[in-house]
Formats: structure tokens, C-alpha cells, sequence
């Protein structure tokens, strides 16, 4: 995903004090070169609902069946006339289309707009050399330095030039892209933004392996409380 012209403005601003830290007797660039015109990386993928999300249903022709409904913990939804309906994991626009393909049964011209009030998947992991590994919160955007610096920053142990980012790519899998994150704070790298379900790990060391890491880290340390949509076990793409 291509940033904003003002992004190499907040790498200016953030590069003393992040670089002194990240990488001692290193400077910040006193006029911070352009972005590359494409980063080889991963957009994130649609939003896919998860328990907690708060939908509002709203019927162009029948708005007496107008409801806001709250995904339950077995990902079903409750609605009028047609009872449960699972939308775990399915985007707005295709939980959109099964309501309208379940509502026709009953109605002539369904046409019924489903909009996600409020998220409650808008979260990623930080992990490894981090001072204060943990979730962070997505709502309003952030990127993999801002999560990055949001757990107390990296230790001095961090290898800041193979940190692993784990992404859901929307097919029940995840891709693992390596960032470095010394060339992302002097900007001479697009900074990505998260998506939700998002892990980020900072390395001690180079990961040789990487089906190894996520055996031994990712499956064993991430709470399973954040509900990922995707089995861990099945990373296909190193980038």
C-alpha cells in the first residue's frame, strides 16, 4: 500500500529519538529520500467479521426488519424470520449476500445492506525483543514501526533487519514478509499498515527457518483469545 506524501515528514520526526535507540551512532537523514514507487508486499485483505463485530442490517423495502445484532462467540448471528445465520469470517459484502439469498424465501425484493457498526477484531501481536510484548489496537490505523514502538520499542538484543510479519492473505493461510525495520524509521522503505490479526516478531537472532519460528513461537506464545482467522500451521509464502 502506497503512504501518504507526509510519511517521510513522521520519519523525520521520529528518527533521532527511534534510531539513537534502535541502532546507537546512527543519525536520522536531515531531508528523508522518497518512498519507492511499490513495495513487494501484501495489502491487506478485506475486512472478514469475527465474534463481538456489531452489524446493522438495514432493508431498502421493508424497514420494519431493520436490526443491529452483535456476532455471538459461535460466529451466528440472530435475525428475524430466518433465525441463525453464520457470518464468522465472511466480509460485509458477503454476509450482504447471504442474508439477501436467505431473505428471498420470504420477500420479493429483500435488498438488505449489512454495516459493521462497531470491530472488535482490529487487533495485531508484537512479539520477541520488544520491551512490552502484547495486542495493540488498530482502531484509526497504524503501521509496523508506530505497533513496534506502541510495546516500549525494541531491546537492545533486537535484530531490527529480519523482523517477521505474519499476515492472513484470505485463504485460510498466512504469508510471512521480512522487514527491516532500520530502513523503514530512516525512510528509505514503505512503513506497511497493519491489518487485524496482524503478528509481528522481533527476532533475537536471523530466523533461519520459518516454519520453525511459527511452530515454536507463534502457536505456543500468541493467546488464543484473539481468535485468528486462519490456522497458523499452514504458512505458504516467504517474501
Amino acid at each position: 500500500m502506497k503512504k501518504r506524501a507526509a510519511r517521510p515528514v513522521l520519519f523525520a520526526v521520529l528518527a533521532t529519538t527511534v534510531l539513537a535507540r534502535l541502532d546507537p551512532g546512527a543519525q536520522a537523514p536531515s531531508n528523508p529520500p522518497g518512498l519507492p514507487e511499490a513495495a513487494a508486499f501484501a495489502a491487506p485483505v478485506s475486512y472478514r467479521l469475527s465474534p463481538g463485530d456489531v452489524v446493522d442490517l438495514k432493508f431498502a423495502y421493508n424497514p420494519e426488519l431493520n436490526e443491529t445484532v452483535t456476532l455471538r462467540p459461535d460466529g451466528c448471528i440472530s435475525l428475524q424470520r430466518i433465525g441463525d445465520v453464520h457470518a464468522q469470517h465472511l466480509t460485509p459484502l458477503e454476509l450482504t449476500a447471504k442474508v439477501n439469498e436467505q431473505f428471498a424465501r420470504y420477500l420479493r425484493h429483500p435488498e438488505v445492506s449489512v454495516i459493521v457498526r462497531d470491530f472488535s477484531g482490529q487487533k495485531a501481536y508484537v512479539g520477541g525483543e520488544v520491551v512490552a510484548p502484547g495486542t495493540v489496537e488498530l482502531r484509526g490505523g497504524l503501521t509496523s514501526l508506530q505497533a513496534i514502538l506502541k510495546t516500549g520499542g525494541a531491546r537492545p538484543t533486537a535484530k531490527l533487519e529480519d523482523v517477521v510479519l505474519l499476515r492472513y492473505n484470505g485463504d485460510d493461510r498466512a504469508e510471512v514478509h521480512k522487514l527491516n525495520v532500520k530502513r523503514l524509521v530512516a525512510g528509505h522503505e514503505p512503513d506497511p499498515s497493519l491489518a487485524p490479526f496482524d503478528v509481528i516478531y522481533v527476532p533475537r537472532s536471523g530466523i533461519a527457518k520459518v516454519g520453525l519460528f511459527v511452530e515454536q513461537y507463534v502457536n505456543s506464545v500468541i493467546p488464543r483469545a484473539l481468535n485468528f482467522p486462519y490456522n497458523l500451521n499452514t504458512v505458504v509464502t516467504v517474501k
